[in-house]
C-alpha cells in the first residue's frame, strides 16, 4: 500500500506544500508485524520526483518505547 500512499500524498499537497511525517519504527524492516520496519528510503521511494526533504531526524521528544526508533521527516513539494 505504500506506492498507493506516496501517490495520494502527490495528489493531495499542493506545489510549495509540506508534508510531515513521523515514521514508526524505523527498524529494519521485518515481514512479521505489525508495527512493520520502515526503510529510510521508502518515502523517497513512493513520494517519488517533485519533492525535496527538508529535515530528517531523531526527535527531541518520544514515547519510551519509540526512543530511537521514530523520525520526524518534512518533505517540501516542488
Amino acid at each position: 500500500m505504500r506506492p498507493a500512499w506516496g501517490k495520494q500524498m502527490s495528489s493531495i499537497v499542493k506545489p510549495g506544500g509540506y508534508l510531515i511525517i513521523l515514521a514508526f519504527p524505523t527498524d529494519a524492516p521485518k515481514d512479521v508485524g505489525p508495527p512493520y520496519g520502515i526503510d529510510e528510503n521508502i518515502h523517497s521511494e513512493v513520494l517519488g520526483e517533485g519533492w525535496e526533504k527538508l529535515i530528517d531526524r531523531i526527535p527531541d521528544n518520544s514515547s519510551e518505547s519509540h526512543v530511537g526508533r521514530d523520525r520526524l521527516m518534512v518533505w517540501r513539494k516542488q
